[in-house]
């Protein structure tokens, strides 16, 4: 996995999936049961550049339903001054959760990890940012009949949880086993012309 010294991938992801959700779009999913589970959703949305205000690095978007948005471009957002009321804004976010079990006596642990692409200088305005976050945990307690599973996380905490009757391997988890879960977001944004 490769690794970003820098906050902008976390940054980037955290103020792009702020917009995606205001905006609203369509969303695609799946499961998929083999060795573990893991569920996916991608998001697709279209807005277009109704305002810019230069001084401020922003911009106002007005997304399918109707819906205003402003959004500050920060300074790592290359070629801002190409971007023109009636450009259309195709920003696509992607995540995903994938669970399965691990080694019985396997230490908790977590990992996470940034990578962040930008628009080459010149070109049309564009951006992606990864993030991904791999934790452990261990089963600590198991409640057959109430289906919840108590797992100690990485930082010594202890949580409960319900466990959905969709999850098979639950009738063959055994106390000392351990849970892994990666979540992975990603996120692309591009300015289109009319």
């Amino acid at each position: 996995m490769i690794k970003n010294s820098q906050n902008m991938g976390a940054h980037w992801i955290a103020v792009l999936t702020a917009l995606v959700l205001a905006m609203g779009g369509s969303a695609q999913s799946r499961a998929d049961s083999h060795a573990g589970v893991a569920l996916a959703e991608a998001i697709v949305v279209r807005a277009d550049v109704v305002g810019i205000d230069r001084t401020d690095r922003t911009v106002t978007l007005v997304g399918p339903r109707g819906n205003v948005v402003s959004v500050e471009a920060g300074s790592e957002v290359r070629n801002f001054d190409q971007i023109k009321v009636g450009d259309q804004l195709k920003v696509t976010y992607y995540e995903s959760v994938a669970l399965y079990l691990g080694a019985p006596g396997s230490q908790p642990e977590v990992d996470a990890a940034a990578v962040v692409g930008r628009a080459e200088k010149g070109g049309k305005p564009a951006g992606m940012a990864v993030g991904a976050i791999d934790i452990s945990a261990v089963v600590k307690g198991i409640d057959k009949k109430q289906r919840e599973v108590t797992l100690e996380m990485p930082n010594g905490n202890v949580v409960t949880h319900k466990v959905d009757p969709a999850v098979k391997a639950f009738d063959t988890l055994k106390v000392g086993d351990t849970v892994h879960a990666r979540l992975t977001r990603a996120l692309a944004i591009a300015v289109e012309s009319p």
